[in-house]
């Protein structure tokens, strides 16, 4: 690049001391010039085109920090993300309602029960992204064999080998932050459960049915996973 620079002055130098227009230029060294100032604006408009192209891209890139394992709101569980400027906007002053199924998971002894986590992080995720508690709200219907999240760590261990239930203290959290964690009576019966090896504040509904039914006629909005 410099050689073309000393190479285009020495042209200037010539024009003015032999005091000659621009086609008076031998035609060899007025060709060299007009390729090399060619060759730049090729190289200028390659450049203003990447930028170009770049800016898109960049824009729709969201901007995320590293994962939060838990909280604000539930520290037992339920990991989530802040989001910078969501596209997609939260409804403001809106009670979010939110209702699950637990019916998976039972008789593990070591992981707490993972569609109680999918709860745990409807409260992270919005708290943590700055919708306020009180407008977050949610209930889990539990049957199948998702009921053994509800045990008292001593009904647990009666049953399952003398370990405590891992998913007592999710249970716990989300009862203190006002969820409605329902048991399903007739799983209660077919599993011969004794109201007494509930975790206190744990609800026993008719049927997994009847809570669902009831709890959609409430405003709560299904979340199938």
């Amino acid at each position: 690049m410099l050689d073309e620079y000393d190479s285009h002055v020495q042209d200037r130098r010539l024009l003015r001391t032999a005091g000659r227009p621009p086609e008076s230029l031998p035609m060899s060294r007025l060709n060299n010039f007009t390729r090399r100032v060619s060759r730049r604006l090729v190289l200028v408009s390659l450049a203003a085109a990447a930028a170009t192209m770049a800016r898109p891209l960049a824009a729709q890139t969201p901007r995320t920090v590293s994962p939060q394992t838990s909280g604000p709101m539930i520290s037992a569980a339920g990991p989530s993300f802040v989001v910078q400027e969501p596209t997609f906007a939260t409804p403001a002053r809106v009670v979010m309602n939110a209702l699950f199924e637990i019916n998976a998971g039972g008789g593990d002894t070591v992981k707490v029960n993972e569609q109680l986590v999918t709860m745990a992080r409807f409260f992270n995720i919005h708290a943590r992204n700055g919708t306020a508690e009180n407008r977050l709200k949610a209930a889990a219907v539990f049957h199948g064999t998702g009921w053994t999240a509800l045990l008292s760590d001593s009904a647990f261990g009666a049953r399952f080998g003398g370990k405590p239930n891992p998913s007592r203290r999710l249970v716990e959290e989300l009862l203190q932050h006002g969820a409605q964690l329902v048991l399903c009576g007739q799983t209660a019966g077919a599993r011969n459960i004794r109201r007494e090896e509930l975790l206190p504040g744990v609800l026993v509904s008719l049927s997994a049915m009847t809570a669902m039914i009831a709890l959609q006629n409430d405003g709560y909005r299904f979340i199938p996973w």
